[in-house]
C-alpha cells in the first residue's frame, strides 16, 4: 500500500451524539489546518491538557473537527488574519460545521466520551503522520511524535472553505 493511500484510510471512527459514525482521517489539509491554528505538528500533540488541569474539551473540537473534513463530512469556518510581515493565522476556534445539515460539531459530540475522543485522535492522527514518514505512534517513540512543521510561508496557507469570501478592500 502507498503513503497516499494510507491517508485515505481512518485511523479510528467515534459515534456522535445523533447516532451518526465520523472516520477520523487527517489529510495534509486537515494537518495543515490544525497547523494554522496551533503553530506547528508538535503544538498539536501538546493541545489537549490530561493533567486535567488545563483545557481539554475545546483543543479536542479542534482535533476532531480536523480529522471530519471530507466529503460528506465537516467543513471548517475560521476567521484568518494576516499581520504585517504577511503571516497568516487563524484567530480564535474553528467551528466545524456538518456538509448535509449545518450542525455544530461541538454539539454533537457528548462530555462524557473525552477519552474515547482523544485516544481516537491519537490514534488517526498517529497515523496519519506515520503514513507521511515522520515517525511513529508515540508508543512507539516513547513520547509525542516529533515532527518539524515548516509553518506557514508565502508559499503555504491554511485550507479555506469552497464557501470562504474575502472581505474587499477598504472595508
Amino acid at each position: 500500500m502507498t503513503a497516499g493511500l494510507d491517508l485515505l484510510a481512518s485511523g479510528a471512527s467515534i459515534t456522535l451524539t445523533d447516532g451518526t459514525t465520523v472516520s477520523l482521517r487527517y489529510s495534509m489539509r486537515a494537518i495543515a489546518l490544525l497547523e494554522a491554528r496551533y503553530g506547528s505538528v508538535v503544538a498539536v500533540q501538546d493541545a489537549i491538557d490530561i493533567t486535567g488541569k488545563g483545557a481539554a474539551y475545546g483543543p479536542i473540537v479542534q482535533l476532531v473537527g480536523a480529522g471530519c473534513l471530507g466529503p460528506g463530512g465537516f467543513e471548517p469556518h475560521f476567521r484568518e488574519h494576516q499581520d504585517a510581515k504577511g503571516e497568516r493565522r487563524i484567530s480564535g476556534d474553528i467551528t466545524y460545521r456538518r456538509r448535509r445539515d449545518g450542525a455544530d460539531l461541538a454539539d454533537l459530540l457528548h462530555p462524557g466520551h473525552l477519552a474515547e475522543y482523544v485516544e481516537a485522535w491519537n490514534t488517526a492522527f498517529s497515523k496519519a503522520l506515520e503514513a507521511l514518514g515522520n515517525g511513529g505512534t508515540p508508543a512507539e517513540t516513547g513520547g509525542p511524535i516529533e515532527t518539524v512543521s515548516p509553518g506557514l510561508s508565502s508559499t503555504t496557507s491554511p485550507s479555506v472553505p469552497s464557501t470562504f469570501l474575502p472581505a474587499t478592500s477598504g472595508t
